[in-house]
């Protein structure tokens, strides 16, 4: 599959996608993860959830509609490590179906696209 470059697009199909999510829980009521404090960010759960969630090289950082772009699962630590605590954002697989999304607050969920 031919990644995407547009930002707009790219932010376009992922806004398509958001409200068919199913999110897997972790606890019997909630699908969120706390990732750590701002100074003390648990890089492992965040490192080791991309790694087990997406099998593909290349993925999507959605931020804006200018501001979001491809990147590849070898990289993507260095790519969001200044957005978390900061943005609200998710991670996307290159079909816009496996989605991890990450709040400023300081949590993570993981979940699927059904269409």
């Amino acid at each position: 599959m031919k990644s995407i470059t547009d930002p707009h697009l790219i932010y376009a199909v992922a806004d398509s996608k958001k409200n068919k999510i199913t999110w897997t829980k972790y606890t019997a009521d909630s699908e969120w993860l706390y990732l750590g404090e701002f100074a003390n960010i648990n890089r492992n759960l965040v490192i080791d959830a991309i790694n087990a969630h997406f099998s593909e090289e290349t993925l999507y950082v959605v931020t804006t509609r200018n501001g979001s772009r491809p990147v590849t699962k070898y990289t993507i630590e260095e790519d969001i490590l200044s957005l978390l605590f900061i943005h609200n954002f998710t991670i996307w697989d290159a079909a816009f179906i496996q989605v991890i999304e990450f709040n400023k607050i300081g949590t993570m969920r993981c979940g699927q696209s059904l269409a």
